[in-house]
């Protein structure tokens, strides 16, 4: 984990970057005053409804700023627009201000209309300074967005500024700058424009969920101490409980109620960035949780990190995902299908009313022994494999058969036999087709291609794995539409998030299995009978 010095914090990096073309810059009339905003907008290539995440940029960035979720939006096929919100926080019209809100509101309708995005599936997320704009919206926007993620969010306006004046930063210049019409400290409007001091508007949330999410080292190896996090949770879960505002009235509630975080836990997380009692089982991923509290739609994290937003947000946030499909579905594929958590019961979680068979096993090639064992070469066994999956369902059909297999048939051992590969695929999905659960059937057949494997930090037998992927991966779909399969390609769009959704470099986390069953999904409403 790297740790960013207070100085130079590197959620507020303003480094500009070259925007994937995919990408387009856009200009939106405000509805306030008429100022023209600019934005980055990326329309989902789908037919189907997508969902819509407004991604915030940070305290000193505007739009153009490099955002680390752009590689994951292109491979989830999302909707996604990065507005500039009056920039950076450095001037009257930025920090949190009617403009902020109103422009984040009109960004909102403008995706709206020029994009396929789901109106009940909106979700804003940030991080630092749009971790403040995030909470700043959750209080203020009158859009029923769907969730917001704030990480590392400042809270209170007013505590960041002293906070600053004491560590030294230029964040609080940029406070009284944009809260001070002289040099003098205007302590009401940074309280006015602070999250935590504002009205609730419990009525508009109550469908809308709230995260908050906080490194534990932050304040320290970060610029925002995780006091701004945990006051802001404590407050409006004291309101939705007890009818209280104020903190002075809702901690003495703390030290009897375990859902709100008493002043003896603040403490304890402030001085040992660390918490002994937690629970190991608790995971942000690869992150430990050190507290956790949720109350209603609302959670706290404080998580091992520090000013920070982790590489897998977006697969925590909880867009639409389940179908009403009822198809009979046969799956056929290795560890990544047979795997729990893996795609195939991504499968089953968001086609809860399909009948989904699987029979696929970890290690299974094409066509060869892996490991010596005969059972895992789908080539030489496939006939059982489906005579077992007609027994399976009984006197009904399949309506889709899914195959996907190739990542073992890549590995060392098999490295100079990449020509056979290609020729048993050819053979197996010829012995598929003709099968005769396949001429009672009669179903439509979907190939799903390897998913990348990570090229450094693995395995020795999966070495050079990847590269030998990527060159088998145009013949594999050749071959498969000549048998009338859909091709799925899961190895580009997985590329660029395989990384931190995968700790082996081969197995991704259930987050990154949902890509996959989703990419399914989509090909299935396509082809649907």
């Amino acid at each position: 984990m790297s740790l960013f010095s207070q100085t130079d914090p590197a959620w507020d990096n303003t480094s500009k970057s070259n925007w994937n073309d995919a990408f387009k810059k856009i200009e939106i009339t405000s509805s306030l005053d008429g100022k023209m905003q600019n934005a980055f907008l990326y329309a989902s290539k789908s037919k189907a409804k997508k969902p819509l995440i407004i991604s915030l940029h940070t305290w000193s960035a505007d739009y153009t700023q490099k955002d680390p979720l752009t590689n994951e939006i292109l491979a989830r096929d999302w909707n996604y627009i990065h507005p500039d919100f009056r920039g950076t926080n450095n001037n009257a019209e930025a920090m949190a201000s009617q403009y902020v809100i109103a422009d984040i509101e009109d960004a909102i309708q403008y995706a709206l209309k020029n994009t396929n995005s789901d109106p009940e599936d909106v979700h804003i997320v940030g991080v630092s300074g749009g971790g403040l704009a995030t909470l700043a919206a959750y209080m203020n926007i009158k859009y029923p967005v769907k969730s917001f993620s704030a990480w590392a969010p400042i809270s209170d306006l007013e505590s960041w500024y002293w906070e600053s004046i004491g560590r030294k930063q230029k964040y609080a210049a940029n406070i009284l700058k944009a809260t001070s019409k002289d040099s003098v400290f205007n302590a009401e409007e940074a309280r006015r424009r602070s999250p935590l001091l504002q009205q609730f508007p419990k009525d508009l949330r109550k469908n809308a969920k709230l995260y908050i999410y906080e490194g534990v080292h932050d304040g320290y190896t970060g610029s925002v101490p995780i006091t701004h996090s945990i006051n802001m949770y404590n407050r409006l879960v004291g309101e939705l409980k007890y009818g209280s505002v104020k903190l002075e009235d809702i901690m003495p509630k703390a030290v009897t109620d375990t859902k709100l975080v008493s002043e003896k836990e603040i403490i304890s997380l402030v001085t040992k960035q660390y918490n002994p009692a937690f629970d190991k089982k608790d995971k942000l991923f690869d992150r430990n949780v050190y507290l956790s509290r949720e109350f209603e739609n609302i959670k706290l994290t404080i998580f091992e990190g520090t000013h920070e937003q982790i590489p897998q947000a977006l697969g925590l946030i909880p867009v639409k995902n389940t179908s009403n499909l009822k198809y009979n579905i046969l799956c056929l594929g290795d560890s990544n299908a047979q795997n729990k958590g893996g795609w195939v019961d991504q499968l089953k979680n968001m086609m809860p009313n399909a009948n989904i068979i699987n029979i696929s096993k970890s290690g299974r090639t094409i066509g060869f022994d892996n490991n010596g064992k005969k059972d895992l070469n789908a080539l030489a066994n496939i006939d059982d494999y489906l005579n077992d999956a007609q027994q399976q369902i009984g006197n009904k059909k399949y309506d889709f058969v899914i195959v996907c297999l190739g990542t073992n048939d890549t590995k060392n051992d098999f490295a100079d036999k990449q020509k056979e590969v290609v020729v048993n695929f050819e053979t197996l999905l010829n012995k598929i087709t003709k099968h005769s659960l396949i001429k009672k059937s009669k179903p439509k057949f979907i190939y799903v291609t390897p998913p990348p494997m990570r090229t450094k930090n693995i395995l020795d037998k999966y070495k050079g794995g990847n590269e030998r992927i990527e060159q088998l991966i145009p013949q594999f779909t050749t071959i498969a539409q000549s048998k009338k399969f859909s091709v799925i390609d899961i190895y580009h769009p997985l590329l660029g998030i395989l990384d931190y959704y995968a700790e082996d470099g081969i197995h991704m986390a259930d987050e990154g299995q949902q890509i996959i069953a989703a990419d399914i999904i989509e090909n299935i409403q396509k082809t649907k009978k």
